[in-house]
């Protein structure tokens, strides 16, 4: 299993605080749950749509995103962290 890097961790502190902020930590963890298999799958699409989404987000955002994905230990973490998060 891959190890989760220190940059990685600050990246899921803001993710998670973000989703729930935006009250999405139920769908979330709904989508994260049933899509765990095909996470790996979600993070190469973001690495594919890089170009575009890079008009909506910062590139940064996108990189970190798909390497949460492609990690199953950090997909575990932020699991963890929502389901850990008051509502």
């Amino acid at each position: 299993m891959t190890q989760i890097s220190v940059e990685q961790e600050t990246f899921l502190e803001q993710v998670t605080d973000a989703v729930c902020r935006r009250g999405l930590r139920l769908p979330a963890l709904i989508a994260l749950d049933a899509g765990r298999p095909l996470a790996f799958l979600g993070g190469q699409m973001l690495w594919l749509a890089q170009p575009a989404l890079s008009l909506f987000l910062p590139g940064n955002t996108i990189r970190h995103l798909a390497q949460l994905l492609e990690n199953p230990a950090a997909v575990a973490a932020l699991v963890n962290r929502l389901e850990a998060k008051e509502v």
